[in-house]
Order: structure tokens, then sequence, then C-alpha cells
């Protein structure tokens, strides 16, 4: 995919002046996707003052941290939400993290696909894809965020300030995808609406409670060294471009998938879990290699999230014979992963080896 703009926004949140707040900013690729696509986006809270300031040690847009909707040019709305791997829950201990004068942590680096294979159905959307062979879609991503903060930290449990939520509005253009992939795609949603089981996640609380942590109860489609097992563990959560039943049990089923792609985040995707499928069946080193020199020539954006995005799958192997190879996978980009492992994490993906 050719290089595209990165747009920036930033914001100071408007608060009491009793407490200081970080500068929030946004960054987002592609700016043009297609039905399907991935986009990327990164958040960075700065710290402009003179003092240390604590912010929460991990924001979690399945918490409602971190919002976003699509707003289109009639004033439309549609939310575009967070899907969780586990049953939500609404209980949260809150733990600051220091940044000094100066410095910045990297917040949210998400990833989201526009629409969601389940959503293509939605009003607001079979209105906008029914007309995409006409015109380009244009649209305002809207990101609404909470910032909690104080001047000196005192620990768990303490009371902590948050500002209001505010929100920032980035433009995202939406262009067609050729004739024969939208077709495979209402295939693929055809699919899950007529699947005897329910593969699509439920809609609860302003989020998405997804089926997709519970591996054990998917079907075991995906074949790596002469066994089954799901296919959930190599796809990024949330993400049913291609699901079950339709998605290829061997990686050369998803290679040829990924080859009569466009060139796009949705292949993107693809590729990406053609790699793992194909690392853990093979172990070949010249896929390592492969994810490598990919990973060096990718989008910032895109790589920082598609690197969060392996770190998450690799922990999600937890107790499989998975973990050995993804660990392998994960070490090949972790150069990538910048975003900070949230302290009470840091010791369970050190006895995973994932992180030294």
């Amino acid at each position: 995919m050719s290089t595209l703009l990165l747009l920036l926004i930033t914001i100071v949140p408007q608060v009491s002046q009793e407490f200081s707040y970080p500068e929030i900013a946004v960054k987002r690729y592609p700016e043009a996707v297609m039905p399907g696509d991935t986009f990327y986006m990164k958040i960075v809270a700065r710290n402009h003052h003179a003092e240390s300031i604590y912010i929460s040690d991990n924001f979690d847009p399945t918490t409602n941290d971190i919002q976003t909707h699509l707003r289109d040019s009639e004033n439309q709305e549609q939310p575009l939400l967070f899907e969780s791997p586990l049953p939500i829950d609404g209980s949260r201990m809150l733990i600051l993290t220091e940044i000094k004068p100066g410095d910045a942590r990297a917040i949210g680096v998400l990833s989201i696909n526009v629409p969601p294979l389940e959503d293509i159905k939605e009003p607001f959307w079979e209105k906008h894809l029914k007309n995409l062979s006409a015109s380009d879609a244009k649209f305002s991503l809207c990101v609404t965020m909470i910032s909690y903060a104080k001047t000196n930290q005192r620990g768990v449990g303490d009371t902590h300030n948050s500002t209001l939520p505010f929100t920032l509005e980035i433009p995202l253009v939406m262009k067609p995808r050729p004739e024969k992939e939208m077709t495979l795609i209402q295939k693929w949603h055809e699919s899950q609406v007529n699947e005897p089981r329910a593969f699509f996640p439920a809609t609860q609380d302003n989020r998405k409670a997804g089926i997709s942590g519970f591996k054990s109860e998917m079907p075991k489609n995906i074949v790596i060294k002469d066994e089954k097992v799901s296919h959930w563990y190599f796809v990024r959560i949330g993400n049913r471009y291609p699901n079950y039943p339709d998605a290829p049990e061997t990686w050369q089923g998803w290679k040829e998938l990924e080859e009569n792609l466009t060139p796009s985040t949705m292949r993107d995707e693809i590729r990406l879990t053609r790699i793992l499928i194909q690392y853990c069946d093979a172990e070949d080193d010249a896929v390592l290699k492969e994810l490598k020199d990919w990973f060096s020539n990718m989008n910032e954006i895109q790589r920082m999230a598609m690197a969060k995005s392996l770190r998450d799958r690799a922990e999600g192997t937890y107790g499989t014979k998975l973990l050995s190879q993804f660990c392998e996978i994960y070490k090949a980009i972790r150069e990538y992963d910048v975003v900070p492992v949230p302290e009470s994490n840091v010791k369970h993906l050190r006895n995973l080896g994932l992180i030294e």
C-alpha cells in the first residue's frame, strides 16, 4: 500500500488548574480505507508541565476509557465498539504511572475494522456501502477519551481526578472495494448469520462482549502439525474477515486468499495470520525473515498496532503447544512493540518469555 498522509491531532483538556493534565495527540493510518479494512490509531500523552504527572497505567478501550464513532455528512453516527475477549466486568482497579516533564507515553495503539463484519447490515453501513460505487464516503472519526491524572502519586486506591470526556475529530475516507471482493465479504457475513452457532458478539454496555476469548468453545479449524486448533489464536480479536466457517484451514489456503485480494489493510491482516499459521506449522526461519522485512518497511502506526496485537496473541497461547512458536514470532518484531506493558502484567509476560 502506498504511503498515505498521517494526521496529527493534539488537544489539552480544559480542567481545573489544581491538577496538571497531559497533552493528548492522535495519529492514524491510513487516511483512506475500503470496506473490510482495518485502520490503526496511536494515542500519546505528553507531559508539557514542569513537574511529573501521573496517569492511568492501562488505558483500556473495553472499559470505555477510549470510545470511537463515525459521523457522516448528514450528522448520522455509528459507534465503533471495542470487543472484550472475556465477559465484561464493570469493576476496575486504577493504577497510576509517572510521566516526567517533557516525556511522552503511548496510552493506546488500536486496530479498528470499518465496518466490523457483523455490522454491514446496520442501516448506517447499508446506506454507505450501497452508495460507494457512485462516490467515496467521507466521515469524521470521533475519538472520545477520559483522562485520569494527578500531580502526585499516593498508590493504588487513592482518589483520582479525571477530565470531563473530550472528543477529537479526524477525517476518514472510504473508497470502493472491487466488486468480487465485496461479494466475498457478503458471503462471509451470510455464513455467520446462517451458522447454527452464533459467532457474532453481543453488544453490552456500549461494548461488544465477544466469544473470541473462549477459544476452547470455537471450532478447531486450523491445521498445525496435523492437529486442528482454533483460528482465534492467530486472528486479531474482533477481526472476522474471514471468520469460521469461511476461514481457510491451512496456511496455504490463507496464502491463496491473500494473493487474490487488492492491496489493503484487510489483506495485511490476512497476511499476518498466514505468517503466524505458517511458522507454527513449519517452523521455517524464512517465515520469520519475511515478517521482519515486512515490519521494517511498514508504516509506523500500523507496525506499532500489529506488534502490540502480536504480543496479545502470543499471551493468548498461554497453556497451549503454540506458546513457544509465538514467542519466537513475537521476539522477531519485539523492537517495534513500544506500547508500555502495564505494571500489573509485567511479571506474567516475563514468565511467558515474551519480555526480558
